[in-house]
Protein backbone atom coordinates (compact mmCIF):
# COMPACT_ATOMS: atom_id res chain seq x y z
CA UNK A 1 0.00 0.00 0.00
CA UNK A 2 1.11 3.54 -0.63
CA UNK A 3 -0.46 4.82 2.58
CA UNK A 4 1.38 6.19 5.58
CA UNK A 5 -1.32 4.80 7.87
CA UNK A 6 -2.64 1.27 7.80
CA UNK A 7 -6.05 0.44 9.23
CA UNK A 8 -6.23 -2.28 11.84
CA UNK A 9 -5.77 -5.80 10.60
CA UNK A 10 -8.72 -7.94 9.54
CA UNK A 11 -8.23 -10.12 12.63
CA UNK A 12 -9.04 -7.30 15.09
CA UNK A 13 -12.53 -7.33 16.60
CA UNK A 14 -14.61 -5.06 18.78
CA UNK A 15 -16.83 -7.07 21.09
CA UNK A 16 -16.64 -10.01 18.69
CA UNK A 17 -17.37 -8.01 15.52
CA UNK A 18 -14.64 -8.43 12.95
CA UNK A 19 -13.90 -5.71 10.38
CA UNK A 20 -15.55 -3.01 12.51
CA UNK A 21 -12.18 -1.69 13.80
CA UNK A 22 -10.82 -1.59 10.25
CA UNK A 23 -13.90 0.24 8.98
CA UNK A 24 -13.61 2.75 11.84
CA UNK A 25 -9.96 3.37 10.96
CA UNK A 26 -10.74 3.82 7.28
CA UNK A 27 -13.60 6.23 8.06
CA UNK A 28 -11.28 8.29 10.28
CA UNK A 29 -8.54 8.17 7.63
CA UNK A 30 -11.02 9.44 5.01
CA UNK A 31 -12.14 12.22 7.34
CA UNK A 32 -8.51 13.36 7.71
CA UNK A 33 -7.87 13.07 3.96
CA UNK A 34 -5.45 10.18 4.55
CA UNK A 35 -7.34 7.26 3.01
CA UNK A 36 -4.85 6.98 0.18
CA UNK A 37 -5.49 3.93 -1.99
CA UNK A 38 -7.65 2.19 0.61
CA UNK A 39 -11.31 1.80 -0.15
CA UNK A 40 -14.18 2.75 2.15
CA UNK A 41 -17.48 1.17 1.19
CA UNK A 42 -16.32 0.09 -2.26
CA UNK A 43 -14.78 -3.27 -1.51
CA UNK A 44 -16.82 -6.48 -1.33
CA UNK A 45 -15.87 -6.85 2.32
CA UNK A 46 -16.95 -3.31 3.24
CA UNK A 47 -20.18 -3.87 1.33
CA UNK A 48 -20.77 -7.12 3.24
CA UNK A 49 -20.21 -5.40 6.56
CA UNK A 50 -22.39 -2.39 5.71
CA UNK A 51 -25.23 -4.54 4.36
CA UNK A 52 -25.34 -6.57 7.55
CA UNK A 53 -25.02 -3.43 9.67
CA UNK A 54 -27.91 -1.82 7.77
CA UNK A 55 -25.87 1.29 6.91
CA UNK A 56 -24.65 3.20 3.91
CA UNK A 57 -21.02 4.27 3.77
CA UNK A 58 -21.94 7.86 4.56
CA UNK A 59 -24.14 6.82 7.49
CA UNK A 60 -21.32 4.72 8.92
CA UNK A 61 -18.82 7.56 8.45
CA UNK A 62 -21.21 9.97 10.22
CA UNK A 63 -21.49 7.61 13.21
CA UNK A 64 -17.70 7.36 13.40
CA UNK A 65 -17.26 11.12 13.03
CA UNK A 66 -19.69 11.74 15.93
CA UNK A 67 -18.05 9.14 18.19
CA UNK A 68 -14.95 9.74 20.29
CA UNK A 69 -13.70 6.15 20.33
CA UNK A 70 -14.46 2.53 19.45
CA UNK A 71 -16.87 1.88 22.35
CA UNK A 72 -18.80 5.03 21.42
CA UNK A 73 -19.05 3.88 17.78
CA UNK A 74 -20.38 0.49 18.87
CA UNK A 75 -22.86 2.10 21.28
CA UNK A 76 -24.12 4.45 18.54
CA UNK A 77 -24.50 1.56 16.10
CA UNK A 78 -26.38 -0.51 18.68
CA UNK A 79 -28.77 2.40 19.24
CA UNK A 80 -29.74 2.57 15.54
CA UNK A 81 -32.99 1.14 14.25
CA UNK A 82 -32.36 -1.93 12.17
CA UNK A 83 -29.07 -2.85 13.87
CA UNK A 84 -28.88 -6.66 13.70
CA UNK A 85 -25.88 -7.61 15.78
CA UNK A 86 -26.60 -11.33 15.58
CA UNK A 87 -26.44 -11.21 11.77
CA UNK A 88 -23.17 -9.26 11.90
CA UNK A 89 -21.67 -11.70 14.40
CA UNK A 90 -22.54 -14.67 12.15
CA UNK A 91 -20.82 -12.87 9.26
CA UNK A 92 -17.82 -12.22 11.51
CA UNK A 93 -17.59 -15.89 12.46
CA UNK A 94 -17.61 -16.96 8.80
CA UNK A 95 -15.20 -14.18 7.79
CA UNK A 96 -11.98 -16.24 7.49
CA UNK A 97 -13.66 -18.84 5.28
CA UNK A 98 -15.61 -16.33 3.21
CA UNK A 99 -12.63 -14.11 2.44
CA UNK A 100 -9.88 -16.74 2.44
CA UNK A 101 -8.72 -15.65 -1.03
CA UNK A 102 -8.39 -11.98 -0.08
CA UNK A 103 -6.79 -12.39 3.34
CA UNK A 104 -3.34 -13.39 2.03
CA UNK A 105 -3.36 -10.37 -0.30
CA UNK A 106 -4.14 -7.95 2.54
CA UNK A 107 -1.51 -9.53 4.75
CA UNK A 108 1.13 -9.31 2.02
CA UNK A 109 0.17 -5.77 1.06
CA UNK A 110 0.25 -4.50 4.63
CA UNK A 111 3.44 -6.28 5.63
CA UNK A 112 2.03 -8.95 7.94
CA UNK A 113 3.55 -11.63 5.69
CA UNK A 114 6.79 -11.54 3.76
CA UNK A 115 6.29 -12.10 0.04
CA UNK A 116 8.08 -14.84 -1.82
CA UNK A 117 10.11 -13.80 -4.87
CA UNK A 118 7.19 -14.19 -7.29
CA UNK A 119 4.83 -12.20 -5.04
CA UNK A 120 7.43 -9.46 -4.52
CA UNK A 121 7.82 -9.10 -8.29
CA UNK A 122 4.06 -8.81 -8.76
CA UNK A 123 3.75 -6.26 -5.97
CA UNK A 124 6.59 -4.18 -7.42
CA UNK A 125 4.90 -4.20 -10.83
CA UNK A 126 1.55 -3.09 -9.36
CA UNK A 127 2.82 -0.26 -7.10
CA UNK A 128 3.23 2.37 -9.86
CA UNK A 129 -0.36 1.93 -11.06
CA UNK A 130 -2.05 1.20 -7.72
CA UNK A 131 -3.51 4.68 -7.27
CA UNK A 132 -4.98 4.74 -10.77
CA UNK A 133 -6.47 1.27 -10.40
CA UNK A 134 -8.11 2.18 -7.08
CA UNK A 135 -9.48 5.41 -8.56
CA UNK A 136 -11.06 3.47 -11.43
CA UNK A 137 -12.42 0.87 -8.98
CA UNK A 138 -14.04 3.61 -6.89
CA UNK A 139 -15.67 5.02 -10.02
CA UNK A 140 -17.05 1.73 -11.34
CA UNK A 141 -18.04 0.41 -7.92
CA UNK A 142 -19.74 3.23 -6.02
CA UNK A 143 -20.01 2.86 -2.27
CA UNK A 144 -23.46 2.03 -0.91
Amino acid sequence: MTNAAIPRRWTVEIDGIRWLPRMIDKARMRERGELGSYLLGHSPVDRGFLARAGLSTDEFAAVVRASADDPAVLAALRARDGWDEARLRRWSERFPATYRNLIPLWDLDEGYRRPNAFQALGMAAFRPIEGVVMKVFRRISPAP
